[in-house]
């Protein structure tokens, strides 16, 4: 019996684990196709996980009713999760998806860093080694004459480090709001895409963007981006990350950035060389670096 049991409990997390990754990594992709503004993508991303985390918290028959801390802490999740929206879609519009994905992946060093200065947890001689690397790394992929470099292109750069920091926040407060127990991960999700949807729908007018979704690509690349990358990526992840150890965790979550780079090779005909390569290799291992405690 014991025999039986152990690969359904290895193999399936891990299948999970790796599929939601690939879901995940699709995601600058369809905000890349989706032909409307990067506040609009955002408002209709988060509304189709909405609806979609909303059919999936009926079928388990889970309960959206939490304590007031959570719900504190899931509002300012959800907003910091609009504005990290709004820096993202805009540096993946800039650089790429590829680039983007990884330069919001840094978020794991400004976790750690908030995390210091926050709640008093260590930073370790690796992870000052993990930072210094991928900065090395990002080197490689931009080269290091910064004044040399598009205006277009170093404010995508700017808005996807801003993205990482943004993220951080976001992680910083859901995990909060996780730590009770009565908190389903479902439940939590569709309570911060409210606050998040809302500020959205304030700012798209705005900044002079419209609702309108001109065409069924764009429409079916938004719901892909709500759905497949949202709702379905992230509850595979979060379903199975607890069941695998966080190093090997950490190390098949990278499967999401580099999968993110070959798309817009693939898809937008990135131009890749050796240096390309080198430097998102260095930058991959950096983050699983920052990613593991020691």
């Amino acid at each position: 019996m014991t025999q039986s049991a152990t690969p359904d409990q290895a193999q399936f997390p891990l299948f999970r684990l790796l599929l939601g990754s690939v879901c995940i990594s699709f995601s600058p992709v369809f905000i890349k196709l989706a032909a409307v503004s990067p506040d609009a993508a955002g408002f209709y991303r988060m509304l189709f996980a909405g609806l979609s985390l909303t059919l999936l918290l009926l079928l388990r028959g889970e309960k959206l009713q939490m304590t007031r801390r959570p719900k504190f802490l899931l509002f300012f999740a959800g907003l910091f999760l609009a504005v990290d929206f709004m820096c993202w879609h805009r540096s993946i519009h800039l650089v790429g998806p590829g680039l983007s994905t990884l330069l919001g992946n840094f978020q794991v060093f400004f976790t750690a860093l908030f995390s210091w200065l926050f709640l008093k947890e260590k930073i370790s001689k690796r992870f000052m080694l993990a930072v210094g690397l991928a900065l090395v790394g990002l080197l490689f992929i931009t080269g290091v004459d910064w004044q040399g470099l598009e205006q277009g292109y170093q404010l995508g750069i700017i808005l996807g480090l801003s993205t990482a920091v943004l993220y951080s926040g976001y992680i910083l407060f859901l995990k909060g709001a996780m730590n009770d127990s009565s908190v389903s991960g479902v439940a939590a999700m569709l309570r911060l895409s409210i606050p998040c949807m809302l500020l959205l729908v304030i700012i798209t007018p705005v900044n002079g963007a419209s609702f309108v979704i001109p065409d069924g690509g764009s429409l079916l690349a938004l719901i892909g981006a709500g759905v497949i990358s949202t709702t379905i990526g992230w509850s595979l992840i979060s379903s199975a990350i607890k069941h695998i150890p966080a190093t090997l965790a950490g190390l098949i979550l990278l499967l999401q950035p580099t999968l993110a780079m070959i798309w817009d090779v693939l898809f937008f005909g990135r131009p890749t060389g050796l240096l390309d390569v080198f430097g998102v290799i260095l930058i991959l291992a950096a983050i699983y670096m920052g990613s593991c405690r020691d």
